[in-house]
Protein backbone atom coordinates (compact mmCIF):
# COMPACT_ATOMS: atom_id res chain seq x y z
CA UNK A 1 0.00 0.00 0.00
CA UNK A 2 2.87 2.40 0.85
CA UNK A 3 4.44 1.72 -2.42
CA UNK A 4 1.25 2.45 -4.37
CA UNK A 5 0.69 5.68 -2.41
CA UNK A 6 4.16 6.88 -2.89
CA UNK A 7 3.72 5.88 -6.73
CA UNK A 8 0.65 7.96 -7.17
CA UNK A 9 2.68 10.66 -5.45
CA UNK A 10 5.83 10.83 -7.64
CA UNK A 11 3.27 10.07 -10.78
CA UNK A 12 1.74 13.45 -9.62
CA UNK A 13 4.54 15.34 -8.95
CA UNK A 14 6.24 14.46 -12.23
CA UNK A 15 2.95 14.95 -14.12
CA UNK A 16 2.88 18.46 -12.79
CA UNK A 17 6.56 19.33 -13.93
CA UNK A 18 5.69 18.62 -17.62
CA UNK A 19 4.57 20.99 -19.97
CA UNK A 20 3.06 21.00 -23.40
CA UNK A 21 6.06 23.82 -24.82
CA UNK A 22 9.56 23.01 -23.55
CA UNK A 23 12.03 26.00 -23.61
CA UNK A 24 14.14 26.24 -26.70
CA UNK A 25 16.27 23.36 -26.19
CA UNK A 26 18.85 24.16 -28.80
CA UNK A 27 16.97 22.90 -31.90
CA UNK A 28 17.20 25.53 -34.40
CA UNK A 29 15.00 23.23 -37.09
CA UNK A 30 12.02 26.21 -36.66
CA UNK A 31 14.07 29.31 -34.55
CA UNK A 32 12.89 32.38 -36.59
CA UNK A 33 15.08 36.38 -35.63
CA UNK A 34 12.79 39.20 -36.41
CA UNK A 35 13.17 42.75 -36.86
CA UNK A 36 9.82 44.55 -36.68
CA UNK A 37 9.28 48.20 -36.94
CA UNK A 38 5.70 49.19 -36.17
CA UNK A 39 4.03 52.64 -35.92
CA UNK A 40 0.81 54.20 -36.16
CA UNK A 41 1.48 58.01 -35.77
CA UNK A 42 0.95 59.85 -38.49
CA UNK A 43 -0.06 57.07 -40.68
CA UNK A 44 0.44 53.49 -40.50
CA UNK A 45 3.72 51.51 -40.81
CA UNK A 46 5.05 48.02 -40.18
CA UNK A 47 8.22 46.70 -41.88
CA UNK A 48 11.08 44.31 -41.45
CA UNK A 49 12.69 41.03 -41.98
CA UNK A 50 12.30 37.49 -40.47
CA UNK A 51 15.45 35.07 -40.80
CA UNK A 52 14.74 31.07 -40.76
CA UNK A 53 16.71 28.68 -40.06
CA UNK A 54 18.63 28.64 -43.06
CA UNK A 55 19.64 32.03 -42.63
CA UNK A 56 17.45 33.34 -45.63
CA UNK A 57 16.72 36.93 -44.89
CA UNK A 58 12.61 37.92 -46.00
CA UNK A 59 11.54 41.62 -45.83
CA UNK A 60 8.13 43.00 -45.19
CA UNK A 61 6.37 45.93 -45.57
CA UNK A 62 3.13 47.45 -44.34
CA UNK A 63 1.64 44.13 -44.79
CA UNK A 64 -2.65 44.44 -43.52
CA UNK A 65 -2.45 40.80 -43.32
CA UNK A 66 -0.22 40.21 -40.84
CA UNK A 67 -0.66 38.15 -37.53
CA UNK A 68 0.73 39.78 -34.46
CA UNK A 69 1.79 36.64 -31.35
CA UNK A 70 -0.82 37.47 -28.51
CA UNK A 71 -0.28 39.49 -25.11
CA UNK A 72 1.59 36.38 -24.19
CA UNK A 73 4.25 36.35 -26.82
CA UNK A 74 2.23 33.06 -28.76
CA UNK A 75 1.41 32.55 -32.32
CA UNK A 76 0.14 29.53 -34.04
CA UNK A 77 2.42 27.55 -36.31
CA UNK A 78 -0.32 28.51 -39.10
CA UNK A 79 -0.50 32.01 -38.35
CA UNK A 80 3.75 31.59 -38.29
CA UNK A 81 3.29 30.34 -41.58
CA UNK A 82 1.28 32.96 -43.35
CA UNK A 83 3.54 36.12 -42.22
CA UNK A 84 6.48 33.78 -43.60
CA UNK A 85 4.18 33.99 -46.82
CA UNK A 86 3.68 37.26 -47.18
CA UNK A 87 7.38 38.30 -46.98
CA UNK A 88 9.22 39.37 -50.18
CA UNK A 89 11.56 36.94 -51.72
CA UNK A 90 15.38 36.30 -49.97
CA UNK A 91 16.90 39.47 -49.57
CA UNK A 92 20.39 38.25 -47.71
CA UNK A 93 21.18 34.85 -47.13
CA UNK A 94 23.26 34.10 -43.66
CA UNK A 95 26.14 31.41 -43.45
CA UNK A 96 25.28 28.33 -41.68
CA UNK A 97 28.00 28.72 -39.01
CA UNK A 98 26.87 32.25 -38.54
CA UNK A 99 23.55 31.19 -37.88
CA UNK A 100 24.25 28.73 -35.48
CA UNK A 101 26.61 30.66 -33.74
CA UNK A 102 23.71 32.98 -32.94
CA UNK A 103 21.31 30.59 -32.69
CA UNK A 104 23.33 28.97 -29.93
CA UNK A 105 23.26 31.96 -27.90
CA UNK A 106 19.63 32.82 -27.74
CA UNK A 107 19.49 30.20 -25.52
CA UNK A 108 20.28 32.05 -22.19
CA UNK A 109 17.90 34.46 -23.31
CA UNK A 110 14.69 32.51 -23.47
CA UNK A 111 14.49 32.74 -19.44
CA UNK A 112 16.19 36.01 -19.62
CA UNK A 113 14.60 39.29 -17.25
CA UNK A 114 13.22 42.04 -19.03
CA UNK A 115 13.45 45.19 -17.89
CA UNK A 116 10.38 47.50 -17.24
CA UNK A 117 8.96 48.62 -19.85
CA UNK A 118 9.75 52.78 -19.86
CA UNK A 119 8.12 55.22 -22.08
CA UNK A 120 10.70 56.86 -23.65
CA UNK A 121 9.34 58.97 -26.97
CA UNK A 122 6.35 59.87 -28.46
CA UNK A 123 5.39 59.07 -31.83
CA UNK A 124 8.30 56.90 -32.71
CA UNK A 125 6.13 53.43 -32.81
CA UNK A 126 8.27 50.47 -31.58
CA UNK A 127 11.67 48.52 -32.88
CA UNK A 128 11.64 45.24 -31.52
CA UNK A 129 14.25 42.67 -31.86
CA UNK A 130 13.30 39.51 -31.04
CA UNK A 131 13.17 35.64 -32.15
CA UNK A 132 10.51 32.72 -31.90
CA UNK A 133 11.49 29.70 -30.71
CA UNK A 134 8.57 26.63 -31.87
CA UNK A 135 7.11 24.90 -28.82
CA UNK A 136 5.47 21.12 -31.12
CA UNK A 137 3.30 20.60 -27.75
CA UNK A 138 1.34 23.73 -28.59
CA UNK A 139 2.33 23.62 -32.26
CA UNK A 140 2.73 27.45 -32.16
CA UNK A 141 6.00 29.75 -31.75
CA UNK A 142 7.34 31.84 -28.36
CA UNK A 143 8.18 35.04 -28.91
CA UNK A 144 11.59 36.62 -27.43
CA UNK A 145 12.31 40.13 -27.31
CA UNK A 146 15.45 40.73 -26.99
CA UNK A 147 15.25 44.46 -27.44
CA UNK A 148 12.65 46.88 -27.85
CA UNK A 149 12.97 51.14 -28.83
CA UNK A 150 10.57 53.84 -29.34
CA UNK A 151 7.62 55.27 -27.54
CA UNK A 152 8.54 52.31 -25.01
CA UNK A 153 11.44 51.01 -24.26
CA UNK A 154 12.72 47.49 -22.88
CA UNK A 155 15.47 45.29 -22.64
CA UNK A 156 16.54 41.35 -22.42
CA UNK A 157 19.03 41.29 -19.27
CA UNK A 158 20.68 37.88 -20.51
CA UNK A 159 24.02 37.86 -20.95
CA UNK A 160 24.19 37.40 -24.75
CA UNK A 161 20.79 39.64 -25.86
CA UNK A 162 22.51 42.86 -26.44
CA UNK A 163 25.83 40.64 -28.89
CA UNK A 164 22.63 38.97 -30.73
CA UNK A 165 20.85 42.58 -30.99
CA UNK A 166 24.12 44.26 -32.61
CA UNK A 167 24.58 41.46 -34.59
CA UNK A 168 20.72 41.95 -36.00
CA UNK A 169 20.99 45.65 -36.46
CA UNK A 170 23.64 45.03 -38.92
CA UNK A 171 21.54 42.38 -41.52
CA UNK A 172 19.52 44.49 -43.88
Amino acid sequence: MKNLILSIVLLTFFTGCMETGVPYPGDVSNLIFQSEYTNYAWGYNHNGWMMDNTGKIRSFQKSTLWVFPDSLGYISEVDMQKNLGICDATETQISAAEFAIYAEKVRTCVTGTLTKPENKMADAGEHIWAFYYYEPGGKRYKRVILNMTGDWSQENLAPNAKEIVDWMMKIK
